[in-house]
């Protein structure tokens, strides 16, 4: 076998992390660990997500830290990048069909 067909892995073998539970109400750290389980089950490192989107790797690892500073488009490029989405739901249940008269609104 030659030496240019042996593939030299550099650094850690990424070691893939389970999904959290997607249907608890959401918090900043379940998506932190759900963007840590899609990157590590894609087998990709942090080098390779932060390089391929031209973020720094510490604002990656603040992002599946959980980190509420980082700037959420940068937390929608990893999304992005990783396959990841989400759906905005509204639990107030005052919307409803009912209609509303003027002399609700303030």
């Amino acid at each position: 076998m030659s030496d240019s067909s042996v593939k030299k892995t550099l650094g850690r073998v990424v070691k893939r992390t389970e999904m959290p539970e997607l249907s608890k109400p959401f918090s900043p750290m379940q998506l932190a660990k759900a963007i840590t389980a899609k990157r590590t089950g894609m087998k990709l490192t942090l080098v390779d997500v932060s390089q391929a989107l031209a973020i720094s790797k510490p604002t990656l690892i603040k992002i599946e830290k959980g980190d509420v500073t980082v700037q959420l488009h940068n937390v929608l490029k990893v999304m992005e990048y990783l396959g990841l989405s989400f759906s905005l739901v509204s639990d107030d249940i005052a919307h409803s069909n009912d209609e509303v008269s003027d002399e609700q609104w303030y």
